[in-house]
């Protein structure tokens, strides 16, 4: 991707950060001018990378706050704006933290088991609901994704299993994953009973 490319592109980061900073010192020099070893895109995409989990709100204050308080007089390093940025939450953070909606501690196959009782058709035991669920959630959903994306999910939310959990059940009831649950779930017992 050019530099070009990276300047056009509608992201918080170019339409925001770079906006500001432009604004204030001008353009920078491994812009304009890049020295030996310095690729501009390389840059560009490392900011981008490093400064894309904060909201917009942040990137903005921290922009003005370095021009403000006189905190560099060229435009600033990513080093500067991380620097700022230090002592606040990134914005996948705070949505983390505040995602203690109906799948955060859901059980899963509790909630599968007492459908099926309210609607008086449960023939299974509740470690049949766990294995059909889990079989869903783990072989399926993972076939559906894809093994790449369905890693990421796994390593973003690796420290808290049951936020993990219920992104997956989220996901797999998006993706349609528990539309035949009974049929699944009569394959899974079966399996458990007969090996």
């Amino acid at each position: 991707m050019s530099v070009m490319d990276y300047l056009n592109r509608k992201h918080k980061v170019m339409n925001c950060v770079f906006e500001i900073l432009y604004d204030l010192y001008g353009e920078p020099t491994w812009l304009r001018k890049p020295k030996d070893g310095q690729e501009p895109e390389k840059i560009i995409e490392q900011w981008i990378t490093e400064l894309g989990s904060y909201s917009e709100v942040q990137l903005r204050q921290a922009c003005y706050n370095l021009f403000k308080y006189k905190k560099v007089a060229t435009f600033p390093k990513l080093a500067h704006l991380l620097a700022e940025l230090s002592d606040q939450e990134k914005e996948c953070e705070q949505a983390q933290k505040q995602d203690t909606g109906k799948y955060r501690y859901f059980c899963i196959e509790h909630e599968l088991m007492q459908r099926d009782i309210e609607n008086n058709c449960c023939v299974h035991i509740i470690t049949d609901y766990k294995y059909a669920a889990d079989y869903v959630l783990s072989v399926m959903l993972k076939d559906v994704m894809g093994i790449e994306e369905y890693k990421n999910l796994e390593a973003k939310y690796k420290n808290d299993w049951p936020l993990m959990q219920g992104k997956k059940y989220r996901k797999a009831m998006e993706l349609g994953l528990f539309n035949n649950f009974d049929k699944i779930l009569d394959k899974v017992a079966k399996e458990r009973r007969h090996g």
